[in-house]
């Protein structure tokens, strides 16, 4: 299944930081299951830089066995030649955590954002379709920014998630003007305060949204550090587990919540592809 995390807000509506929260607690909660993650646009806070800091020795990474040419422009290249890409070679693109369950697709060899989108808006539906055959989930950081890449990844994807802030000017923004995306969408809160006038609740009254298509990730300062220090994938196996008056466990619960419903309507999603 292919997954775009999006918004309409840019900045402002944790679309990097909710997606590798997402992807690290499937992969926990998924043993069996692989997932490839990557974006569409170059940033200096990415998903490499979010799920694993480089110089961190807690051995949550598998060593690297690079081949020469890395990562996302790798097989962007590959896949214009149309050159077969193995499996085993596929990985080996890729950096691997927990147990070669999350896989990410670096764009930093990509020389610049110019010629990284210059390859997606190309094959952007191809490399999706190609990652799709080994791995059982695609994610993709999608760009807010109106690029023709992000248009055909948001159009490709089996389910959009929308990453929405507690802003009622960038909310109803989005409720008046993506109606197509809105039809496969799964919402999901990002630096989620429960003292703001728009609670979950309140965003599920005002534009119609169904329990069971929105999730909440709360505002937690281990969280938010953990994300700005690479050491995200550390502090969720960490705080997995947690117990009712543990600090993190209003954090972890919600957390866990929102990946059990986006999970659900991925399901939903799938069945429905497959009975057409």
């Amino acid at each position: 299944m292919k997954v775009a995390f999006w918004s309409n807000g840019r900045g402002r509506s944790c679309v990097t930081s909710n997606l590798a929260c997402v992807s690290v607690l499937s992969a926990l909660n998924c043993p069996k299951e692989r997932t490839i993650v990557f974006e569409n646009h170059k940033n200096i806070v990415n998903l490499g830089s979010t799920l694993f800091h480089q110089t961190s020795d807690d051995g949550i990474r598998e060593p690297a066995t690079y081949q020469t040419g890395s990562g996302l422009g790798k097989v962007l290249r590959l896949i214009e030649q149309g050159e077969e890409i193995s499996e085993e070679n596929l990985y080996c693109f890729t950096e691997d955590y927990l147990g070669k369950r999350l896989f990410y697709l670096p764009s930093e060899p990509v020389k610049s954002s110019d010629y990284l989108e210059y390859y997606l808006e190309r094959d952007a539906i191809r490399t999706m379709d190609f990652l799709e055959k080994y791995s059982d989930t695609v994610m993709v950081d999608t760009s807010s920014a109106p690029l023709a890449s992000s248009r055909k990844i948001l159009q490709k994807a089996d389910l959009v998630v929308v990453n929405l802030s507690q802003n009622l000017q960038v909310l109803s923004h989005f409720f008046r003007n993506y109606s197509s995306i809105q039809e496969k969408a799964f919402y999901l809160i990002g630096d989620y305060d429960n003292r703001s006038e728009l609670t979950r609740g309140e965003i599920m009254r005002r534009f119609r949204i169904p329990g069971s298509r929105i999730g909440t990730i709360p505002h937690d300062s281990g969280f938010s550090d953990a994300v700005s220090d690479g050491k995200l994938i550390p502090f969720l196996m960490r705080h997995y587990s947690c117990c009712y008056g543990d600090e993190r466990f209003p954090f972890m619960a919600a957390a866990k919540e929102a990946v059990d419903l986006f999970h659900a309507q991925l399901k939903m999603r799938e069945e429905r592809i497959v009975h057409g």
